[in-house]
């Protein structure tokens, strides 16, 4: 596993655990909290109740307090018991301490002290107590409970169908709830809250869902590092695909995730960019070593035609037209070679494209005789921003080429737009197939290997017209010709090198 990986499962296992000992820490914090809130709502409403019983005279056993009443001769009225109460508010607050007193006229009425020896409130027993006493009718009974601050009571407007007595009743909200059912008398519902401040189910699937988005967010941040890697390394492969081998030496990749692969870019990098150095050199060498043999060929069969008969000098003539090929062919490769890796310096001046086209018919004309050549140029708008040098020779091999295969005519036709300039060379031959026209820039490829050179040629003029329109900010597209044949469309940007204009 390398180094990037491991550091990935590493910190999605540290974040994970973190959020883990988060969540615990939370859930039990909350957990504590509602625990200790019910048993102070319990403890509130323990004293609460045995208050009223001891105000009635009833036991107060199972109470989880001592309770002291010497100073309390009971059964209390109606009306002294609820100004006890009144005088004598019982806040959970208060309840933090083990001792509670109630007090009247100055004195302590009765006291109580907090005691674990009962293991669990009996809170159903205290209010059965007090609700079954006859010494208060039900009305004032539930004015007793209304006066209470640990107990809720109220009237059902439907009545449950529970038997007479005291029932416990299962809450959702986890508060002890209970049902006072008496005949001839409306129904009642007691509630002991559990004052959290918070729902719990609330509180735990907040906890859920802050955890599973500190997760996400912490595996979205270690994507996003890949991600980010993975946008350079897709860059890095358009620039080799577009022969750009000049790639950086050491590609960025701090945390070692894709070490491995940035060591491959790099070495294919380098190896690529040896190889095209190497077969550049080679053939530049080549190509400049020829063009002495090919001289001293010209030179060679030049003084050979005046010791020859005529017969001989027609051969002769047959043998200078394929130097003259070769030496053609020399020019085209260094020229492509300049094109391909840059070197060739372009000089974007004013030129005529009426003139360029004229010159091309007039330095041609043998080679265009048996075509007819259509020329249609706006000479208002005739005047572009190129390289006088390589812009006509791209249209003169457009040109050339479509004269080749063209049957009796070519055309050839100028716009102006407002981005670019376009110039369209059409031919009434036989066309090209849209599989193949991805082929016709590709150097030294011919489409049908049985054409000669004299109607193929060497398969370098059409790399060398895409090449130009590449260095001029454009391209070289072909689509089908309303003349029958093929349509080359070369269209270069009028903004594309400003700086170099003069």
């Amino acid at each position: 596993m390398s180094n990037g990986c491991w550091q990935l499962y590493r910190n999605l296992i540290l974040g994970g655990l973190a959020l883990v000992v988060f969540s615990f820490v939370v859930i039990h914090f909350v957990q504590s909290n509602y625990l200790f809130s019910r048993s102070s709502s319990l403890k509130c409403s323990d004293v609460e109740l045995s208050a009223l019983n001891i105000m009635l005279g009833e036991s107060v056993s199972a109470s989880h307090h001592q309770w002291i009443t010497n100073n309390i001769e009971p059964p209390l009225t109606i009306e002294q018991s609820l100004n006890v109460l009144k005088n004598n508010v019982v806040s959970v607050s208060q309840l933090v301490d083990d001792e509670v007193a109630f007090y009247h006229d100055g004195g302590v009425l009765f006291s109580g002290i907090f005691s674990d020896s009962t293991a669990f409130y009996s809170i159903e027993l205290l209010l059965r107590q007090f609700l079954e006493s006859s010494l208060y009718n039900m009305d004032e009974k539930k004015q007793l409970l209304d006066s209470l601050v640990c107990i809720n009571v109220d009237y059902i407007e439907n009545p449950r169908n529970v038997m007479e007595g005291l029932q416990s009743m299962h809450s959702s909200s986890g508060s002890d709830f209970f049902v006072w059912s008496q005949k001839n008398h409306p129904q009642l519902a007691i509630g002991i809250p559990c004052y959290t401040g918070w729902s719990l189910t609330f509180l735990v699937t907040g906890v859920v869902a802050i955890t599973i988005l500190l997760m996400l967010l912490l595996i979205w941040k270690e994507f996003l590092g890949l991600e980010i890697k993975r946008k350079t390394f897709e860059k890095f492969t358009k620039q080799i695909a577009r022969g750009e081998v000049s790639l950086p030496e050491n590609i960025s990749d701090s945390d070692g995730t894709l070490e491995e692969l940035a060591d491959s870019f790099d070495s294919m990098s380098s190896h690529i960019q040896r190889l095209l150095k190497v077969q550049r050199e080679m053939i530049n060498a080549i190509s400049h070593e020829l063009r002495t043999p090919i001289a001293r060929l010209r030179f060679g069969l030049e003084s050979l035609k005046d010791d020859v008969s005529d017969d001989v000098s027609v051969i002769i003539d047959w043998l200078e037209g394929d130097v003259e090929e070769l030496n053609t062919l020399v020019d085209e490769v260094l020229t492509y070679g300049k094109l391909e890796e840059g070197a060739l310096a372009l000089h974007f001046t004013k030129v005529d494209m009426a003139h360029v086209m004229s010159s091309i018919v007039e330095n041609n004309e043998a080679l265009l005789s048996g075509v007819d050549i259509q020329i249609e140029i706006d000479l208002e708008t005739s005047i572009v921003l190129a390289d006088s040098h390589h812009l006509p020779r791209a249209l003169q091999n457009l040109i050339l080429n479509a004269s080749k295969y063209a049957k009796s005519s070519v055309k050839v036709s100028f716009f102006s737009c407002p981005e670019s300039w376009r110039v369209d060379i059409e031919d009434d031959g036989p066309g090209i197939a849209i599989e193949d026209r991805d082929k016709v820039f590709i150097p030294f490829q011919r489409l049908d290997n049985s054409r000669t050179r004299a109607s193929g040629g060497y398969g370098l003029g059409l790399a060398i017209v895409q090449k130009i329109a590449f260095w001029h900010g454009g391209a070289v597209l072909i689509d089908d010709s309303p003349l029958g044949g093929a349509k080359f469309s070369f269209i270069w940007s009028r903004n594309y090198h400003k700086k170099d204009v003069s």
